[in-house]
């Protein structure tokens, strides 16, 4: 009889873990790897909230992020009118195309690399050809905030011909907008930093991700 009972028990757990095997998870933060305690609902709120149509969209919008910063190639930023003119320009065209979220900012154009530089003039240099989007999208699930981001690759050759890696972060908004959230050019929160924020302060943790929330209006 209890020969019997073990081979069930065997059985049930092969049975059991080839289940879990076959569920999409989600990647999540560094921080929570760092600690073996985990909420009993972390695994159920971890479940993707991308779905393959927001990843379709958020490949069209990253690749009309970078049509966009190429309308600008050539353009000087030398003077702080013609820096200002294309930081206001860029804002606009962003926002008017719901590319980027309501609470990023593009950094100053200056002091990107993106520019090239003489002792006549500084121009923009973005050209197509210069960008290389990444082809698998990457969902992060930010455990101390019970927030989701999803990331594609980019890389960019500079003047200089140096590759740079980075990546495009979108996230989806409580009404279903998916949006960029940062990228190279732009500002915004730093939900990993901020994950980190809550895991350190245990105390302050749920205001922490209240305010996250709040503000960036995210899954």
């Amino acid at each position: 009889m209890k020969k019997w009972m073990i081979i069930g028990t065997a059985v049930s757990l092969m049975f059991l873990f080839g289940c879990q095997n076959d569920q999409k998870e989600v990647q999540s933060t560094k921080v929570e790897e760092k600690t073996k305690a985990k909420e009993d609902n972390s695994k159920e709120k971890a479940k993707s909230v991308f779905t393959r149509k927001d990843r379709q969209i958020a490949k069209e919008k990253a690749e009309k992020f970078i049509v966009l910063l190429t309308e600008f190639h050539g353009r000087s930023v030398f003077s702080d009118e013609d820096n200002n003119k294309v930081h206001k320009e860029l804002s606009q065209k962003a926002r008017k195309q719901k590319l980027i979220h309501p609470e990023s900012a593009f950094a100053n154009p200056q002091y990107t690399l993106f520019v090239e530089r003489t002792k006549e003039n500084s121009k923009l240099i973005l050209r197509r050809d210069r960008f290389q989007l990444g082809d698998n999208f990457r969902e992060i699930y930010y455990t101390y905030l019970d927030v989701h981001e999803l990331n594609l690759p980019i890389s960019y050759i500079s003047a200089k011909g140096v590759k740079h890696d980075s990546v495009i972060r979108f996230v989806k908004t409580t009404d279903g907008e998916i949006y960029i959230l940062d990228a190279p050019m732009l500002n915004s929160v730093d939900l990993e930093k901020k994950d980190e924020d809550a895991y350190y302060d245990e105390y302050n943790r749920k205001e922490i991700e209240q305010e996250v929330k709040e503000e960036l209006n995210i899954q």
